[in-house]
């Protein structure tokens, strides 16, 4: 081993690979270059199941706009807004804490340790969805009123915060990721965007208004994220994991995996700061605009982003392949991987925010009528947000991956800063689009704040997590 502490010889699998269906390939460049094959496989069945999701969402979308009107949709909107963010801030990213332990132990035969890890996390999720409930039914009970949310709704606003529950269960996603199934994945979303899109229908035909579509949207939710959870079961019932591990998932999950807790706090705030910005972006124009507002920078903020979503597609492809490398310290592929992927989403985003501003126009008015149209130039601005995003997206997935998540949190947290000064700010000054301008300051920052380490740490060459460790 070099004296970086980080890179092991070409082919060279830790220990223990063989039979967990986690095989690595040799180091360096050909690793990289058989990981950069399987990041676009997998990002490309990702994309085909988030281009049916969201196209079908946006369907949904565009009948309960019709259906209740601009200002009953907004009502709609904020209700499921304070949910997601809920569910963004109280939510732990144990599927984090799942790929990197996770292909430690399994990369080197260690299973009681890896079932130890998986209770854990469990755990996590299920206590964030208590806390996240409390949380958006409290909120919503409390300062409903501030968001023009009718007194008589507010019982039913607190109970549609149960839905948080299933809003928050990281540990399926991230045992589905490491395992490579990204085909399960891709099905899972599709499938409660269907249950949206018949719902929203069979409510707007009978007129059932916004309690109906309420409805419709709870249980699209839950849907989803139970056939989340029952997938990623049956997978690790499969391979032979799901049996019992070691005694208390507490204690020996921290004994097994040394650094645990403070890399799942770690990865949570930088994550929860991530999720919570385009939440508390609606509620801002919630707050300072009106619903009416709120429902076209939803809108906006949905068309927007969803054309930039390749990005979103190849971060959770290429996290479990850093991890793979991370765990066997091969720096050298790491580099390679990261300059390629960089180079592609680069170009991507370049491409994809041109083909936007030609068609986004009669792509708003499409969804939802005339009254949609005023949603143009955020929707162009969140875009523009979104490609700064997706250009550097691949350096907060390698910093976490190789021990480096206080420097993407850090970065986040940045970000997170400006947001909220930068959006009031522009909202009053200019209105809905001083909201896009705030997004494309923070997406600048973040970048900036995440390049920096992530060179750092590549040229330092020491940050990748030992696959002995225990």
């Amino acid at each position: 081993m070099s004296g970086t502490g980080l890179e092991s010889g070409p082919g060279q699998p830790a220990a223990g690979a063989a039979g967990t269906g986690l095989g690595s390939p040799g180091g360096g460049a050909p690793a990289a270059e058989v990981m950069f094959r399987r990041i676009l496989r997998n990002a490309a069945t990702l994309l085909g199941g988030k281009l049916a999701m969201g196209l079908i969402n946006l369907a949904a979308t565009g009948i309960a706009l019709r259906a209740l009107g601009v200002e009953t949709f907004g009502t709609l909107i904020l209700i499921h807004t304070f949910a997601q963010a809920a569910a963004a801030f109280t939510k732990f990213q144990s599927w984090q804490a799942v790929l990197r332990y996770g292909a430690i132990s399994l990369e080197n035969g260690r299973q009681a340790d890896f079932r130890a890890l998986v209770r854990f996390t469990a755990w996590l999720d299920a206590g964030a969805g208590g806390i996240g409930i409390l949380l958006c039914s409290a909120v919503l009970l409390l300062f409903g009123g501030a968001f023009d949310i009718a007194p008589g709704i507010a019982a039913t606003a607190a109970l549609y915060a149960t839905s948080t529950a299933f809003m928050v269960m990281a540990t399926p996603t991230g045992l589905l990721r490491l395992f490579n199934r990204f085909d399960v994945l891709a099905t899972r979303d599709t499938l409660g965007a269907l249950f949206r899109l018949a719902g929203a229908l069979i409510a707007s035909v009978a007129g059932l208004g916004l309690h109906g579509f309420l409805t419709v949207w709870y249980l699209a939710t839950a849907i989803g994220g139970l056939s989340l959870a029952y997938a990623a079961w049956r997978e690790m019932r499969r391979r032979g994991l799901a049996g019992a591990g070691a005694t208390g998932p507490l204690p020996s999950a921290i004994r097994a995996h040394p650094g645990l807790w403070s890399f799942v706090w770690s990865t949570n705030l930088t994550t929860t700061l991530s999720l919570a910005s385009g939440h508390l972006g609606t509620l801002c124009v919630g707050a300072m605009l009106g619903p009416a507002e709120a429902a076209l920078f939803a809108l906006a903020r949905q068309i927007g982003e969803a054309a930039l979503k390749p990005g979103r597609f190849l971060s959770p492809a290429i996290y479990p392949e850093i991890a793979r490398l991370a765990a066997l310290r091969d720096v050298a592929a790491i580099r390679v991987l990261l300059r390629r992927v960089l180079v592609v989403s680069s170009a991507g985003s370049a491409g994809l925010l041109a083909l936007l501003a030609l068609l986004g126009h009669p792509l708003l008015r499409l969804v939802g009528g005339a009254q949609a149209v005023p949603a143009y130039p955020v929707m162009l601005l969140l875009a523009c947000a979104s490609a700064i995003g997706f250009a550097g997206f691949a350096l907060e997935p390698m910093l976490i991956s190789v021990g480096r998540q206080a420097a993407a949190l850090r970065a986040r947290l940045a970000a997170a800063i400006l947001y909220m000064p930068a959006a009031l700010f522009g909202l009053h000054a200019i209105g809905l689009p001083g909201a896009g301008m705030a997004s494309i300051a923070t997406a600048m920052v973040m970048l900036a704040a995440q390049a920096g380490p992530a060179s750092k740490a590549l040229r330092a060459g020491n940050g990748c997590p030992s696959p002995h460790t225990r």
